[in-house]
Formats: structure tokens, sequence, C-alpha cells
């Protein structure tokens, strides 16, 4: 059975660090005169309101989405975060272009705060700043990473990015510490369903057709403890002493998981 996973994979990855949060804010424009009168109200919001709202409508829009579309916009958004990573790098670029176009306060902070926290890795040594989406739902940070709408800046969605990753690490290296050698690994392969039923759906068009089936049928192989579990076909050797390398995707993270699991699964 092959289960192995295939993706982008951005050479210059956003680590973590830090803190911080997305706030919004409406203001209205109205007087008693205007109520008495029935003069239509001025209402105007906020850039920060807006970009909640983007956040909020993502994962209704992408229900609507094709496999196709969610894909390419998958691809896109790991293109994005690569293509930002290595100008941050280089040093060329304008620090004025990368922050919000808008005179909110709260926008700029946060766009100042991730332009920063963007920069400060690409110093050697790097400069771990702190990052403006520590402790953001992941299902939030996802919409900012693969946000298609130009509501968020490269810099924002970059951090972003460190955050979920740091996320997606804390989660898999608990995965990782609890598998057995030759044990009972169905928690492990549970947890795995557990987090791609509640991954967003641009980042479940990443996975293979038919992947959680196949994670569902090593789990109900050791329940009914029926027969060895088929080995996929990739070495775990490079995992079995150091777990997690330095900048892996998630996909790359929870496919070491897996692997490490099956394997050892079969070691019996």
């Amino acid at each position: 059975m092959d289960i192995s996973i295939k993706t982008y994979q951005p050479s210059t990855p956003a680590k973590v660090s830090a803190q911080g949060v997305v706030r919004s804010q409406t203001s209205a424009d109205s007087s008693s005169d205007n109520l008495s009168s029935g003069t239509a109200q001025t209402v105007s919001i906020s850039s920060s309101a807006r970009a909640l709202y983007s956040l909020s409508s993502s994962s209704e829009r992408q229900v609507s989405m094709s496999q196709s579309d969610l894909k390419g916009m998958y691809a896109k958004g790991q293109k994005d975060i690569y293509n930002f990573g290595q100008l941050i790098a280089g040093g060329n670029f304008n620090k004025e272009e990368m922050l919000p176009k808008t005179d909110d306060p709260d926008r700029l902070a946060l766009g100042q705060k991730s332009l920063d926290y963007s920069i400060g890795l690409s110093q050697i040594p790097p400069e771990n700043l702190p990052n403006p989406f520590e402790g953001m739902a992941r299902n939030g940070l996802s919409a900012i990473v693969y946000d298609d709408t130009g509501t968020y800046t490269d810099a924002e969605r970059y951090a972003a990015y460190g955050e979920l990753s740091k996320q997606d690490e804390a989660y898999f290296s608990t995965l990782y510490a609890n598998i057995t050698n030759g044990g009972d690994n169905r928690e492990v392969f549970k947890g795995i369903m557990d987090y791609f039923d509640n991954l967003p759906a641009v980042e479940r068009a990443a996975y293979p057709d038919g992947f959680r089936n196949s994670i569902d049928s090593l789990y109900q192989e050791q329940t009914g403890q029926s027969g060895s579990l088929a080995l996929i076909n990739k070495s775990t050797a490079e995992y079995l002493e150091t777990g997690f390398s330095n900048g892996q995707s998630s996909e790359k993270m929870l496919q070491a998981v897996l692997e490490k699991a099956v394997d050892l699964s079969t070691a019996q």
C-alpha cells in the first residue's frame, strides 16, 4: 500500500516564536439628526475588520471550489511563501512596499511585526523576533497562508505559515513519541485521521486520493489484530533517530510519523 505524500517543499521555511493577535475595529459616523430625519448613515469599516471578514469567509469559499482549484490554491500558497522567503533572504526589497496599504493602525502594526519577524529569520544567525500570530487557531492561520484575495501581505502570510508549522510540529512530535515498537499504534493512526479531518479543504487537497482511507485501513487492521501491516515504499531509517528535520512541511512531518508507525508495528 503506497500512502506516501508528495508536496511542494520550500527551501526557506519559516520558523517561530513569540506572540500577538489580529484585532479588529469598526467605526460609524452617525448623528441624532441622521437617525431622526432618516438620512442614510455613513459606516466606515476598518481594514482590520475587512481582513477578519475575509478570514471567516475563506472556509466557505473553499467548500464550493473544485479539487483542481483547491490544488492550484495550495500550490500557489506554497510557492508564494517560498518566493517571499527567497526575496527576504536576498535583501533586495523595499520595506515600505511590503506593508499593508492602509491607514488602519492595527493593520499597519500587524504588517510591520510580520515583516520584522520575517527579516529576522533571514539574518545570520537568525534573529528570533516575536511572531504576531503566535497562539492563533490553526485553521485561521491556514486561511491567511492560502489567502488569494490580496487581503494579507506576503510578510503576514509568511509569519502565519511559521506559526502553523510550529503548531503542526508540536502535534506530530507528540504522536511520534507515542509510537511503540511492534505494539499497538492505533492511537497514532487515529491521531493522523483526526488531524486530517480538521484540515481546511485547501490543505486536504495536497494529499493523494484515498489517503484517509489508507490510514483508516491501518487503524482497522490493528483493531482487528489480523495480519501484518503493509509496508509503505520508503525507508524510515532517516527518522528513527532524529525525528523531524528543521523546516519540514506539515505533510513531510505527518509522513515521518506514519512511516515509523507502520514500520515498527510490523517489527514483531
